[in-house]
């Protein structure tokens, strides 16, 4: 979301225009009404509370040893013996021009270095930060700032690289430094909380488990144990009070695996296993990010970086037509591991043929390839490794097939020329043509591919595409959201049209991308009047990234008040967003955001006291200045 600027103020505060006669006028805060009460609304039932991993070893010790030796374990653990995986034996390392001392003593490790001050200090190593292909290390700052050290070790090829060279801090910090507890919140390990000083600006982290543990999950277990160990009173089957992923059905029990794995913006706190991962979360497509080196989708709309599983396999036609969920093949999330898990081995093409049935009959009928190569492998085909993860590719989730025409115009990797690397894009065209010709599939990722990548362009031939790709059920939710939200950036009159067309989608996604690009919109009067009218409707939306993206479009287009139940309504969106604020107190460009939204709310007090916020965490924030002296403006402060 990006909200637009006042005009320049000319003789007091440049309030935006509200349409007389569709939307009424009034002022006041969207925060003062937080945590309001319905009256007469009943008496809820008492939630239940997170318990820690410990809880659960009692009764299941199997399960728990399993989980213990996998990688979700593991993905922070406190700096000993048993976890350092990097060689602190050596004395010094030199990492892009910088040298690093390593000490290991008593059990203790310790790196020094010039690079988070300018001057040389030694660092106490706190904690570990993953183990299967790389480790990082993590040491806590004076303010509290969990940071990752410069050395990080290749667990793989044994050797010390500097961690700048997979990740790179935001653009806005004043120091190459990677934050820990502020910029990799909420995955690598369990009930985490910062209790952020904003005053000080200081961090006392605090945290349930270390790593990815059962209640992440499985939802929080306190009812659960209440009902076997404690002899509780709770009626029912005990399942009733966790959550079994199994038991869910494909696309809930997807959003499980995705709150993690999945390139995403955190919209509200508190999602837990089998609620809808769309009143939390909001996909980062890739009309929303920007340009660079490094992209996160590939120019068909599959993903290109890191583990965002779930984005792939939510674009998967096995995942759309025929309910596959990831626990359809990670029979046992438990042991996540690759390796370790005989069932997900290339050669195992039973997890497909369980489906495509009939298909091993004649395997080679369908490959073109020896029963026993490669090429025969249905995951080397349709799931190949094209996702650059942390010094290491990924196999791509989308399990789709090889479009080697996207190779040739985008650069995009097909499993074709993966295994005949020797061989041109143009010669695996033409085979493929010979073996499957006409195929729609590919054309249908051959369309998607030239329509995002003239988008990103800026080019007006991307439109017709576009805006086909946008109405066409058969492409899949995301790749449609994507088009959606690049139809925005075009001014023409079919864009309206489309994105009310979104509104009314059935998939929460298209509804939401819909509902915040109108906010992005030029419109007329006579415009508001057609669509606005939809947008309130939006506020009541059964998905809440939905409401708020119609919150947020009301307010960027002039509107910040209605009447009625759907005055409620917006005052909830409002309420929403200012919560989304309260979870991040340590990011200035959120304090930002949220100042600006108390701007087009007419809430001068609110926005200056977002704008002091935002300002004290980073004065040199572009724009900042310029805001903080607009809500004094308000204040009538001269």
């Amino acid at each position: 979301m990006s909200l637009r600027s006042p005009p320049a103020v000319r003789g007091g505060f440049p309030w935006p225009l509200t349409l007389v006669g569709l939307f009424t006028v009034a002022t006041g805060s969207f925060e003062a009404h937080a945590g309001r009460e319905e009256a007469g609304a009943p008496f809820a039932e008492e939630k239940a509370t997170f318990v820690g991993a410990q809880s659960c070893v009692a009764c299941h010790p199997q399960t728990h040893e399993t989980w213990d030796h996998s990688r979700h374990s593991k993905m922070v653990q406190p700096a000993t013996p048993k976890s350092v995986k990097g060689d602190f034996s050596i004395d010094r390392i030199k990492l892009r021009g910088e040298n690093y001392g390593l000490r290991a003593r008593d059990g203790v490790y310790y790196i020094s270095e010039t690079y988070l001050t300018g001057k040389k200090g030694e660092r106490r190593v706190d904690y570990t930060l993953g183990n299967r292909r790389i480790q990082q290390y993590l040491t806590t700052l004076e303010d509290g700032r969990i940071v990752v050290l410069p050395p990080s070790w290749d667990v793989l090829r044994k050797e010390w690289f500097h961690t700048l060279e997979i990740v790179a801090p935001e653009e806005h910090d004043d120091s190459p430094v990677q934050v820990w507890n502020r910029n990799c919140f909420g995955c690598h390990v369990s009930g985490q909380e910062n209790h952020f000083n904003l005053e000080k600006k200081t961090y006392r982290s605090e945290w349930m488990d270390f790593g990815t543990t059962c209640e992440r999950c499985h939802g929080p277990a306190s009812k659960h144990v209440d009902r076997y160990t404690r002899k509780g009173s709770y009626a029912g089957d005990a399942n009733n009070y966790i959550v079994r992923q199994t038991n869910l059905d494909n696309v809930t029990n997807t959003m499980v695996c995705a709150q993690c794995h999945s390139l995403r913006d955190t919209m509200a706190p508190g999602y837990t296993a089998g609620e809808d991962y769309f009143d939390y979360f909001m996909p980062l497509l890739e009309y929303g990010l920007p340009a660079g080196n490094d992209p996160a989708w590939w120019a068909d709309g599959k993903t290109r970086r890191f583990s965002s599983n779930a984005l792939g396999i939510w674009q998967s036609e096995c995942f759309l037509k025929g309910e596959v969920a990831c626990t359809s093949c990670h029979v046992d999330p438990h042991e996540p591991e690759i390796e370790n898990n005989p069932q997900l081995r290339p050669a195992n093409n039973t997890l497909c043929t369980r489906c495509h049935a009939g298909m091993d009959q004649d395997l080679t009928a369908h490959t073109r390839h020896a029963p026993t190569s490669e090429g025969s492998s249905c995951v080397e085909c349709h799931m190949p490794r094209t996702v650059t993860s942390i010094k290491a590719t990924m196999r791509d989730h989308s399990i789709s097939i090889p479009t080697p025409e996207n190779t040739i115009a985008h650069g995009i990797p097909n499993a074709c020329n993966l295994c005949h690397s020797d061989e041109s894009a143009q010669w695996a065209v033409e085979i493929l043509d010979q073996w499957f010709p006409r195929s729609t599939a590919r054309q249908k990722l051959i369309d998607r591919a030239a329509a995002f990548s003239g988008a990103r362009a800026g080019k007006p031939e991307a439109l017709d595409r576009l805006v086909a790709l946008a109405a066409n059920e058969a492409q899949g939710p995301l790749p449609r959201a994507n088009a959606l939200g690049y139809l925005s950036r075009y001014s023409d009159p079919r864009v309206l049209p489309a994105l009310a067309s979104g509104l009314e989608d059935p998939h929460p996604l298209l509804r939401a991308v819909a509902a915040m690009r109108f906010g992005e919109l030029e419109m007329r009067s006579e415009d508001l009047a057609r669509y606005g009218p939809a947008l309130a409707k939006a506020l009541d939306d059964g998905t809440r990234i939905v409401r708020m993206g119609a919150g947020f479009s009301l307010l960027n287009l002039g509107v910040y008040q209605l009447d009625g139940e759907a005055g409620r309504k917006f005052d909830d969106a409002k309420r929403d967003h200012a919560i989304r604020a309260a979870t991040s107190p340590d990011h200035a460009p959120t304090q930002l955001q949220i100042g600006r939204l108390h701007i087009l709310n007419r809430d001068a007090e609110g926005a200056a006291r977002a704008f002091e916020h935002s300002y004290h965490l980073d004065p040199d924030l572009e724009g900042i200045q310029y805001f903080l002296a607009l809500a004094r403006i308000a204040q009538e402060r001269r």
